[in-house]
């Protein structure tokens, strides 16, 4: 697939098209994590330069999708199950706080609707693996803007690439499942009633239960990964 041939674009909008391209191979899973980009195979498959190819991947590094290997390389972004349980034990900390804060505002009722709409289009059937992503992670990271605290949604911010790769690596058979309204409901009805004890429960049980699903996925890939390293 060529982004390059299309007439019309400028320099930015040919790096922001290819930025759309590498993402989308991430999601995919068309680009596995642990793999390495191949740059000189990117660049001729698009028909652009390696200038080009490579502020595109410094804009998707700077998403958390890809890291660099320290060699000079980047590949895709891959999590041990010990950052996984690290990264959901901040989470955790981050959303009660917000969620806790909101459920004790007089403004309430109207977060709770706000957050509602939301998670509506995780009931569609036709939503992509990666529009679903998106909306799961929109959620969350309104939860923490309705605050008001920036400092609070910069420091989840700053997790969403690593939140991002992790439901990535699970694939959509398992990862789709995790992502649907139902699972959200709870917390935007513990944030209407105003508990904020309830809120701490709600929230830290739905981030235990998804912990160790994702846990559990990296635990796997690992052990599949010595078993065929060992075979």
């Amino acid at each position: 697939m060529s982004v390059g041939g299309a007439g019309g674009f400028d320099r930015r909008n040919l790096r922001e098209r290819c930025v759309a391209y590498l993402r989308d191979e991430i999601v995919s899973g068309a680009l596995q994590p642990g793999e390495h980009v191949k740059e000189a195979h990117l660049s001729e498959a698009l028909g652009i330069s390696r200038g080009t190819l490579r502020e595109a991947l410094r804009s998707i590094e700077n998403e958390g999708l890809l890291v660099n290997d320290g060699k000079g390389h980047m590949r895709v972004r891959t999590l041990s199950a010990a950052e996984i349980a690290d990264v959901f034990e901040v989470r955790n900390a981050l959303e009660v706080l917000a969620a806790s804060k909101l459920a004790r505002s007089s403004r309430r009722g109207e977060f709770a609707e706000l957050l509602e709409s939301k998670i509506r289009p995780l009931q569609r059937q036709d939503l992509s693996f990666g529009e679903r992503i998106e909306v799961d992670l929109g959620f969350h990271a309104y939860l923490c803007e309705l605050t008001g605290n920036n400092t609070l949604s910069t420091a989840w911010r700053q997790l969403i690439g690593r939140i991002r790769m992790m439901i990535i690596a699970a694939g959509p058979d398992r990862a789709v499942g995790r992502m649907r309204y139902e699972e959200h409901l709870p917390i935007v009805d513990a944030i209407r009633s105003g508990d904020a004890d309830a809120v701490e429960e709600t929230l830290t049980s739905h981030m235990a239960d998804f912990s160790q699903r994702y846990v559990s996925d990296a635990l796997e890939r690992t052990s599949a990964e010595t078993s065929s390293h060992t075979s």
